[in-house]
Order: C-alpha cells, then sequence, then structure tokens
C-alpha cells in the first residue's frame, strides 16, 4: 500500500493553507505607516481697560454717560450688560422698548448714553471686551416729595393745649431727612417727621416748613399753618392832635386775638356809633376813637370856651370772641387844651382804668383792677 508522505515548507512571512494532503501557500504583507501629530496654538489678545470703574449719582431726568476704552480694541466689539441682560453690542442696542438707549463709537471704545433716567436705571452696569469686563455703578437720586399732616396744612389749638405738627415723605429715595423751621426761615433743630409744641400760646402762631432733603438740589417742603386761639389781648394808648384851634384825643384801642375779635366803643357804660377807622399789620388789629374839639388849639384864644361835661367819662375799648372778651379804658378828666404849656409837654387829661374781662367755657372770670396815676 503506498505511503501519503506530506511535506510541510515554512518560509518567512508564509502561512500555509491545508486542503486535504495538499498545501496552498498564502503570504501576508505588513506595512508600518509613521504618523506625525502638528498642534497649532493661538493666542487670543485681551485689551486693556483705559476706564476706571465709577459710581456714578444721577439726577432723575438727567442723562447717564457710561464710557468704556481700551487701549487697542482692534476688531473686537463691546458688549454692554446689566443684571445679565445684553443692551447693546457694538453699536448694535438692545433691550430698548423705551427708546432712551443710545451707544456712541469712539476710537478705542464706546460710550453708552441713557436718556432721561429714572429710578429704575439704577444698578451696576458691565462693559465687556473679549475675556475681561469692567463695571460701573449708577445711582439715582429722585426728586422727593412730602406733605403736610393733615393735608389741609392747618393745625388748630386752644392756648395751652399740645400742638402736633407732622410731614408725610411720598416721594424720594435714599432716605431723605427731615428738618422743620419757621417761615422766616429760622431753624428749629427739630429733625423728625412729627414736631410737637406743649401747652401752645398764642406766641406759637405762624407757619412752620417741614423739609425733606435726599440730595436733591432743592429739598421738598411742605407748610403747616399753626393757629392758637386765645382770648382777646388789649393794648390802649392816648395819641393828642394839636391844631390851630382844637386838640383832637385819639385812643389807639390795639387788639391781638384769634379767633379775630369784634371790637365795640363804650362810654359810662353805653355803647357808642363811631365811624370806624380800623388798619390790620400782621396779626394786630388796630381800632381808633377820635374825640374831636376835646381842647383848644396853639391859635385858639377864646377864653370864655369850656369843654362840655357831656365829653368827660369813661371811654373803653371792648373786644370779644368765642373764647372770651377783655376791655381797657380811659378815662378823661379835664379838657386836653394846651393851656399855656410848651407843644412838647403832654397835656395830662386823662387816667388809664384797666378793665380786664375774660370769658372761658364753664365761668365768667372779673378782674378789674384802676390805676389813679397819671400817665406818664
Amino acid at each position: 500500500m503506498p505511503m501519503l508522505i506530506c511535506v510541510f515548507l515554512v518560509f518567512t512571512h508564509s502561512v500555509p493553507f491545508l486542503e486535504g494532503c495538499k498545501s496552498k501557500p498564502s503570504t501576508t504583507t505588513t506595512t508600518t505607516t509613521t504618523t506625525t501629530t502638528t498642534t497649532t496654538t493661538t493666542t487670543v489678545y485681551s485689551p486693556t481697560f483705559v476706564t476706571d470703574p465709577i459710581k456714578f449719582v444721577v439726577y432723575e431726568g438727567n442723562n447717564i454717560t457710561l464710557p468704556c476704552n481700551v487701549d487697542e480694541l482692534g476688531s473686537l466689539q463691546i458688549i454692554w450688560e446689566r443684571v445679565n441682560i445684553t443692551l447693546a453690542l457694538g453699536d448694535t442696542v438692545y433691550e430698548d422698548d423705551e427708546n432712551r438707549v443710545h451707544v456712541e463709537s469712539t476710537d478705542n471704545g464706546s460710550t453708552i448714553v441713557i436718556r432721561e433716567a429714572e429710578e429704575k436705571d439704577a444698578g451696576e452696569y458691565v462693559c465687556k471686551v473679549s475675556a475681561v469686563e469692567l463695571k460701573h455703578t449708577v445711582q439715582i437720586i429722585v426728586r422727593p416729595e412730602v406733605e403736610p399732616v393733615p393735608k389741609s396744612g392747618l393745625v388748630t389749638v386752644k392756648e395751652g393745649e399740645t400742638a402736633t405738627l407732622a410731614c408725610n415723605i411720598t416721594r424720594g429715595n435714599n432716605k431723605p431727612y427731615i428738618n422743620w423751621e419757621l417761615e422766616s426761615g429760622y431753624p428749629i433743630f427739630w429733625f423728625e417727621d412729627i414736631y410737637t409744641i406743649p401747652e401752645a400760646g398764642r406766641w406759637s402762631s405762624g407757619v412752620y416748613r417741614c423739609k425733606a432733603n435726599n440730595g436733591w438740589p432743592e429739598p421738598a417742603t411742605a407748610e403747616i399753618r399753626l393757629e392758637v386761639q386765645h382770648v382777646p389781648i388789649l393794648s390802649l394808648t392816648p395819641s393828642l392832635g394839636y391844631m390851630h384851634y382844637w386838640t383832637e384825643l385819639i385812643l389807639i384801642c390795639s387788639v391781638t386775638a384769634f379767633p379775630l375779635a369784634t371790637v365795640e366803643w363804650y362810654k359810662d357804660g353805653q355803647m357808642m356809633e363811631v365811624e370806624e377807622d380800623v388798619t390790620t399789620r400782621f396779626v394786630v388789629v388796630t381800632h381808633r376813637l377820635h374825640l374831636k374839639e376835646m381842647g383848644k388849639g396853639y391859635r385858639n384864644d377864646n377864653e370864655t370856651w369850656v369843654l362840655e361835661q357831656d365829653r368827660l367819662g369813661l371811654y373803653e375799648c371792648r373786644a370779644r370772641n368765642m373764647m372770651g372778651e377783655a376791655s381797657l379804658a380811659m378815662e378823661i378828666i379835664r379838657n386836653c387844651d394846651l393851656d399855656g404849656h410848651p407843644l412838647d409837654e403832654q397835656v395830662r387829661c386823662f387816667k388809664r382804668v384797666n378793665k380786664i374781662e375774660k370769658l372761658v367755657p364753664a365761668q365768667l372770670v372779673n378782674n378789674t383792677e384802676v390805676n389813679n396815676d397819671e400817665e406818664d
């Protein structure tokens, strides 16, 4: 029986394949490839700001102008942001529903302008260029407003009561501070919104100003008028007028009262019908009673003339209002002519009588004081 001899030949880089007893050589070629990787590094230019961060204080209604400049802008663009909201990119404006934002380009930067500043425009504004940024802070000062309390601006109390004046800040930021002053501008040195006057007297009457100041060019002002009701206060003075033939005696009754007083003249307790001669200066109302032919003048040589006796007597000025009544009187005791005295020497023809009557809600208080001394 014949023998089958299989011969295997091994060649370098050859792999034999067997098919039965036959062999079919197969050759595999290996190729080695060398790869070179090149890395390109790009350096991003970051400009340097030549504008410093600034805190801007802007009055309400004025324009906000914020600059942003770098040493070299090149082809870069400036981005303006506020509260993470883009306001402008380059020259293009965003988020401007009210058409108040405008960007002005410069050689190496830009300036953003916000017209007619409002309180809501306060805050931080960011200028971005590449990877760097600049922050500006804007503070808006809002015009303050203040109103009196009560809104009528009128406070009325009776003498001796406590008067409370107050004002209320209705507008303005930065916590306006308050100070008080009189109408004349004289400071009261009170810095709260409520000013209290214990036991108000008639001298407390007048206009008080409450001022609110928060840095606005002019403080807000509210005026409050304080009226202190009191019984009439009187003064009664005589005045002699020497004419050619006759001497006139004028009784001058000055009245201070609130509410205004009704004034009447009496002679010996009987009301007189007189012609009105009234003048007002500030809070003083002056009533004048003209008594004519109360004596001879400096050219009257009629030695038979005598003053009629019914001209003598007690002349009284009475003033009355809702708070009470007061009166002062002058007693005419003789004629008021020169009687040979020099013109600069006053003729003594009267005596002062102080008669004060005050009416209060529950009682009538009479206090009568008679002074028989002649007027100096």
